[in-house]
């Protein structure tokens, strides 16, 4: 991916404690990378609802979102992510029960016309398949866990059990 450009977008969650090794880990890999439009979008939701993908606002970001499995939350990320502008093909990276939002968020990347590379899972919540989800391929990255969901073993999915999921999810998006 590092050489063909395109966007990672990482979605926000608040109960995922290595998300800020990940950013960094991603940023720093970014900054040295030579790809002219390689792009990383930190994506944070305001307490208003739009699009907040300043790190330095992060403390803005939801922290109580009380039901994941509610469409508010899906359309919620969606109207967000139709501000932010990210070159294409883009990558997504969620984490636990955020990745139940993603197939909203791919019918709505379709809508728009827009390119979507693939999916990177960390300890998901998964969502369930279907003849429009997912529409690219899907990486799915366990931190503390061996117990590999019987779901994923049988989708043909690419998963890996790691301590260091940001080591990972690098590793996933060069394509080794």
């Amino acid at each position: 991916m590092f050489d063909a450009g395109g966007g990672v977008i990482v979605l926000p969650e608040a109960s995922w404690r290595g998300r800020s090794d990940l950013i960094r880990t991603l940023r720093t890999a970014f900054d040295e990378s030579a790809a002219p439009d390689l792009q990383l979008v930190d994506l944070a939701i305001a307490k208003n609802g739009g699009a907040d993908h300043d790190v330095a606002h992060q403390d803005v970001a939801h922290r109580n979102v009380a039901d994941l499995h509610a469409p508010i939350y899906a359309q919620r990320l969606c109207a967000a992510l139709m501000s932010v502008h990210c070159p294409e093909p883009v990558t997504f990276v969620a984490y636990g029960p955020t990745c139940l939002a993603l197939p909203a968020i791919a019918l709505s990347m379709r809508s728009q016309h827009r390119r979507v590379r693939s999916y990177v899972l960390i300890d998901p919540h998964l969502p369930a398949s279907s003849d429009t989800w997912p529409d690219c391929p899907v990486s799915v990255v366990y931190a503390d866990s061996e117990d590999v969901s019987s779901a994923v073993r049988l989708s043909g999915w690419e998963w890996v059990v790691s301590q260091r999921p940001e080591d990972e999810v690098l590793r996933i998006l060069r394509g080794a």
